[in-house]
């Protein structure tokens, strides 16, 4: 038996997805064979994939031994087997079966896209030819791959999508300037766009899928670049507000450091990192402290571990804000240091 599109739209709820959401969550989905008497989970234990009975039967045993049989002939098994995190059941195979394995988190992020998705059809329908809804999946699908984004809970994603305005903007529009006060939050839904310096050099590209404007949001400053459209498009728009408690909030998280000696008791790698100026750092700086000013991070970020837990210093002010959300949107495990002048030592 192979895994296949036709095969997960048989399960609820992929059977409601569109093509181009079904493929994604066929991605994070495998098959997995059991022999009969095989434990497939025990109760108790948390699990982060939910398991679909393809073929087969299973058993189904809580904590009074009282056992319930599911076979794949019954309705029942078009829903998962496991119904919560944290297994109320243990499952047992009564016969050879397969099992339909897909990551929960996952899907479930696709479920909120998808139908927060379904809350911009009239407008497309509405809306000039140009733009084909399979741009929206193909924007949708580049933030669902984004390791920031996969870090949101599905409920924040459910009110983004809410709270989201859509504009249209011409070929070779200003969408930011340099130097402007930040009040937006933006994802390029079509079209295509470029980040350029005061000289006008390029410094990025943009397609549908990447998102900008966050960090003058983030550290309450001025643009540090501008955006221009390479061709006409859409924009997805979030106010400032909205982007702090939505994608700001759920990953801007703290350590004391206090905290930080027992997690170095406790074996658990991380690096501090100080993100001021070198000249800032010259007589005093937490021990053990990595120096990387933030204009430099950028940089340096696909050189980090990403086995490491980096514990930005937050001595630098709104620049730690930044840090930690660079750090974050780069998949990496992220914490900010409170206090940390109270911890600093002389350098040598």
């Amino acid at each position: 038996m192979k895994l296949s599109l036709e095969l997960l739209a048989r399960f609820s709820p992929f059977n409601t997805l569109a093509y181009e959401y079904l493929s994604k969550v066929m991605e994070k989905a495998t098959l997995k064979e059991y022999s009969k008497g095989t434990i497939i989970f025990k109760r108790g234990r948390e699990l982060h994939e939910s398991f679909y009975l393809v073929s087969g039967t299973v058993d189904l045993i809580d904590s009074q031994f009282t056992v319930t049989s599911i076979s794949s002939s019954d309705e029942l098994h078009k829903v998962p087997i496991n119904t919560s995190a944290l297994t109320k059941v243990s499952a047992v195979a009564k016969s050879e079966v397969v099992i339909l394995s897909v990551e929960a988190d996952f899907s479930d992020l696709v479920l909120a896209w998808s139908e927060s998705g379904s809350s911009h059809e009239k407008e497309k329908a509405d809306g000039d030819a140009e733009f084909e809804s399979a741009e929206e999946g193909d924007w949708m699908s580049s933030l669902l791959q984004s390791p920031f984004f996969n870090k949101i809970p599905p409920g924040n994603i459910r009110q983004l999508f809410l709270r989201f305005k859509s504009q249209k903007v011409a070929a070779n529009e200003i969408v930011i300037k340099e130097g402007e006060r930040g009040e937006f939050f933006y994802v390029l839904e079509v079209g295509s766009a470029k980040v350029i310096d005061k000289q006008g050099n390029i410094l990025a590209a943009l397609r549908p899928g990447d998102y900008f404007g966050e960090e003058a949001l983030v550290g309450d400053t001025t643009r540090n670049a501008s955006v221009q459209m390479l061709t006409h498009g859409k924009l997805m728009c979030l106010e400032k507000s909205d982007f702090l408690t939505l994608l700001q909030e759920p990953v801007h998280r703290f350590i004391t450091y206090e905290e930080l000696q027992k997690s170095n008791e406790q074996k658990i790698a991380y690096q501090i990192i100080d993100v001021r100026l070198p000249l800032e750092r010259r007589f005093q700086s937490v021990p053990h402290s990595r120096n990387i000013p933030l204009s430099q991070l950028r940089k340096h970020l696909p050189n980090l571990d990403l086995s490491q837990v980096y514990v930005v210093t937050d001595d630098a002010g709104r620049r730690a804000d930044v840090a930690a959300q660079l750090l974050n949107q780069a998949g990496y495990e992220t914490l900010i240091l409170k206090d940390a002048s109270l911890h600093q030592a002389a350098t040598h």
